[in-house]
């Protein structure tokens, strides 16, 4: 096919593929998803942008031409920056920062899915192992990232009350650079994809990154908005975390000691004497129920004002905890 028809079917592809047709996209950009579902987005996105410069360093590595080294460092720079605190990675984890996530947790990789581990693992292993000119074509994405940072920007800023033009500061440098880097990509691709065979070699390698990133939102939209299943170990939003069953750490009893004149919490090298309401409290801490479910039984029991209770029941509890002689 002729450069022109190359690159029609190329964008046609982006039409099709590209995963701001995604139904997560449509949820985040249209202002559907709560704090906790944006949070595990970009939580997830960071392996993502954390691993650009890696793949991008390892293009750089094989590539024995110096004029598309040259080109091609600017990515690196793009995103790892010149200095401390500069960079698309720097700027994606202070969007983290401004979402209320501890740093250090999105930087140890603890709380990312399985399939997005896998998913940007695959893609980087594409790039360094697939052909030169299918390792370029991959990164045609960005001939269609303008059109969604603007959606996304818009979207975020138009539909979160915990979203600010400096949260989504990342996005502001983005489209330029994504275009001087798509202009570049395809460019190459069109002069050098010149027979059947290395055509069909860079749509299969521009179908295979849309499919890196729709399966990227695959993963996010089946864990946290349906069937919402969280994998063990994965980040998990406060709105979703179970709520706490308080209950007695191995080794700790709750006794009737006629020594003590009652009730008391015996742990090894510990006690802690409970008077008539702690000990009341303390019974029903047994691991079955769930601390409101406590706190509504004992306002019904003593007919009394449930922020009270609330409020006398966290502390006890929560004095316990520190002490070892509780678990919530």
């Amino acid at each position: 096919m002729t450069h022109d028809h190359l690159e029609a079917t190329l964008r046609d592809i982006g039409v099709r593929r590209y995963h701001n047709l995604h139904p997560f996209h449509r949820l985040l950009h249209g202002g559907k998803l709560a704090k906790g579902q944006v949070q595990a987005w970009a939580l997830n996105r960071y392996y993502y942008q954390a691993m650009i410069p890696q793949k991008d360093a390892g293009l750089l590595a094989r590539c024995d031409d110096p004029a598309i080294r040259r080109e091609w460092r600017s990515r690196l720079v793009d995103h790892d920056g010149e200095a401390e605190n500069d960079g698309g990675v720097a700027r994606w984890l202070a969007l983290t920062d401004a979402l209320g996530l501890d740093r250090a947790y999105v930087t140890s990789l603890r709380g990312l899915l399985p399939a997005t581990r896998f998913a940007v693992d695959a893609y980087v292993h594409f790039v360094r192992e697939r052909s030169l000119l299918e390792a370029i074509a991959s990164s045609l994405t960005e001939l269609f990232s303008p059109a969604i940072i603007s959606e996304r920007v818009s979207g975020m800023l138009a539909n979160y009350d915990f979203v600010t033009p400096e949260t989504l500061a990342y996005f502001s440098k983005r489209p330029p650079q994504a275009q001087r880097d798509s202009d570049f990509a395809l460019a190459y691709v069109k002069g050098h994809a010149t027979s059947a065979e290395t055509q069909q070699a860079v749509m299969a390698a521009l179908e295979f990154k849309c499919d890196v990133l729709w399966s990227m939102l695959d993963a996010l939209y089946y864990a946290y908005v349906e069937p919402k299943f969280i994998p063990p170990g994965c980040f998990m939003p406060e709105d979703r975390k179970p709520a706490p069953q308080p209950r007695f750490p191995r080794g700790v009893r709750l006794v009737n000691s006629e020594a003590h004149g009652g009730w008391v919490l015996l742990a090894p090298e510990k006690m802690f004497k409970a008077d008539a309401i702690s000990a009341e409290i303390l019974k029903r801490c047994t691991g079955e129920a769930t601390l409101d479910a406590i706190i509504d039984d004992l306002a019904s029991t003593y007919n009394a004002p449930r922020e009270r209770i609330a409020a006398d029941v966290t502390k006890l509890l929560g004095d316990l905890a520190s002490k070892k002689l509780l678990e919530l």
